[in-house]
């Protein structure tokens, strides 16, 4: 059936959020079955290649198709109009789509924020004044997608520390330019995760001036993997299975940090000594939904819309 059209522009807008099912290992069928999985490059979405390489797909009788993509808004609309099976956003993305009405639900966790370590900063050019978050007022501020977890975190760090981010102007450029535009006065601030981070600091392009974590919450999901709900209710079997992979790779990834450097450095096609210098990102195999509402909450705030239980965002087999 075609998708209304207004219903596709709607994803199109959007710019880029225990699952882990005891599924025996000897019930998956012998034939895999094939998975189309959307991705952005990214240091989070390198573990859909841990659990590849790793042969954790194969153990859960899944053959997996990586395809990456550079805009989150592009993997949406794949996703709703089939292209793509499964696919990895921010819970910001998602709970956006699902104010909007788009039927997305998360049906595995990816990157948690526990506040111990930052894959993700607020920097600001290397030699800046900016100390402070009402420094920032008035600042240009540089985020690789808006309406997403690059400009609602930013923001509700400002907001909550005694700034105003509704001075600031959000322009969107892509992670591996935010470095160069800091360094060539385009933009006063913006927001990179890992590996840009490091690159940017060890270019002296930018300097760190907050992870922003704290406006949201101690602990808190930061990505998943979702899917249609329709999809996910067609093949309850196979969500059960990747979930089940996922959180295979998830804490194989947190228990081999060295291990995941060159798989992240031939994928993201990075420097394996400034990979292997950045933050990892920790992966939870459980979907809590108090880790959940945080960014809900967040998001509904600066995109203006209610806010909703996590639990309706989140995948449950017979719903």
């Amino acid at each position: 059936m075609t998708m209304p059209f207004t219903r596709l522009r709607t994803i199109q807008s959007l710019a880029g959020v225990a699952v882990a099912a005891a599924l025996p290992v000897g019930a998956v069928a012998q034939t895999p079955a094939t998975i189309r999985l959307g991705i952005i490059p990214i240091e989070p979405t390198c573990s859909a290649y841990y659990a590849k390489e790793n042969g954790f797909f194969e153990k859960a009788g899944l053959d997996v198709e990586i395809t990456p993509s550079a805009a989150t808004a592009a993997i949406a609309a794949a996703v709703v109009t089939g292209t793509y099976d499964i696919a990895y956003a921010t819970v910001s993305t998602l709970a956006t789509a699902h104010a909007k009405g788009i039927p997305f639900v998360i049906i595995a966790p990816a990157g948690v924020i526990n506040g111990t370590k930052a894959v993700g900063s607020i920097m600001v050019q290397a030699h800046s004044t900016i100390q402070t978050p009402k420094d920032l007022n008035g600042k240009i501020f540089g985020t690789s997608g808006l309406n997403t977890l690059a400009e609602y975190l930013p923001r509700a760090w400002v907001d909550k520390n005694g700034g105003d981010s509704s001075t600031m102007k959000f322009i969107e450029i892509p992670f591996p330019q935010i470095g160069e535009a800091l360094a060539a006065g385009r933009i006063d601030a913006g927001y990179l995760v890992e590996p840009f981070v490091t690159i940017a600091k060890q270019r002296n392009q930018a300097r760190f001036l907050a992870t922003g974590d704290d406006a949201i919450a101690p602990v808190y999901l930061a990505s998943a993997w979702y899917a249609t709900a329709a999809w996910a209710k067609a093949h309850p079997d196979l969500v059960a299975r990747f979930a089940t992979a996922m959180a295979e790779a998830g804490r194989w990834a947190n228990a081999n940090p060295a291990k995941v450097v060159p798989i992240i450095a031939n994928h993201l096609k990075a420097d394996p000594v400034i990979t292997a210098a950045a933050p990892r990102t920790e992966f939870t195999d459980r979907l809590v939904a108090a880790q959940i509402q945080p960014w809900i909450d967040v998001t509904a705030k600066y995109a203006k819309f209610p806010s909703f239980p996590a639990a309706d965002l989140v995948y449950s087999p017979g719903r």
